[in-house]
Order: C-alpha cells, then structure tokens, then sequence
C-alpha cells in the first residue's frame, strides 16, 4: 500500500528550528500529524543542506538522496512544482524520510516554500 502524501507545514518548521524529540514512540510534529521516525539535530541540518544546495533553484523533477549513518536514518528530496505567490518564486517539495533503526514505512511530506528578499526559503 502506497504511504499517503501529507502537507505538514510543522515538519518544515521543525527542520528550520532544528528540534527534535529523541523518543523511538511516535512524535507530534503539530496538529494532526505524528511521525514515527525520530530525526536528530545532525539529519536536521543533513536535510537543510540538501534541500538549500540541491533542491531549490532547480528545475522541477530534480532529486537528491540524503543519508546519516550515525542515526540511522535516510531520505529523498524531490522538487515536484513551481509557482508564484505575492509576487514570490515559491516551490513545492516533497520529503521521503525513513530509518534502517528499526522497522518503520518510510514517511512522506510535501511543503511549500517561498523565496524571501534576503535570499533564504521560508515555508508557507
């Protein structure tokens, strides 16, 4: 069965803050979303890294795996749409988030980011 593509506008959020919650049960990342992949601050900053150099500015379809083996964990990033928003560059992207720690359905995110005036994406 395919895994349900989710907005979840907090996962972003928290990949921007870098927060996390070590716990191995299932974390709320906001209203009504629950994930049960445990990211680390270090897969936090792997992602941000990859989405920022890899991703945005790219052209649709452009893909980029990102992996961390001191937590186990591992992803894709996918641009899948671009559009415009106020008269700001915004673009679609779709996370993949999994672990090898233990036997957990990879997750799925897509997230709406938009070009700011200072050059930084920021999620809508």
């Amino acid at each position: 069965m395919p895994s349900k593509v989710k907005i979840a506008a907090v996962f972003f959020v928290l990949l921007g803050a870098g927060l996390t919650a070590p716990t191995p049960r299932a974390q709320y990342l906001g209203p009504g979303i629950r994930t049960n992949i445990a990211l680390t601050q270090q897969d936090l900053a792997i992602i941000r890294e990859t989405v920022d150099t890899k991703i945005h500015g790219k052209a649709i379809g452009t893909s980029a795996h990102w992996s961390n083996p001191a937590s186990g964990n591992y992803g894709k990033l996918s641009l899948v749409g671009k559009f415009t928003r106020n008269g700001q560059q915004c673009e679609s992207v779709e996370y993949s988030v999994g672990t090898h720690r233990r036997p957990v359905r990879p997750e799925h995110y897509r997230l709406n980011s938009c070009l700011q005036p200072n050059g930084e994406w920021r999620l809508i």
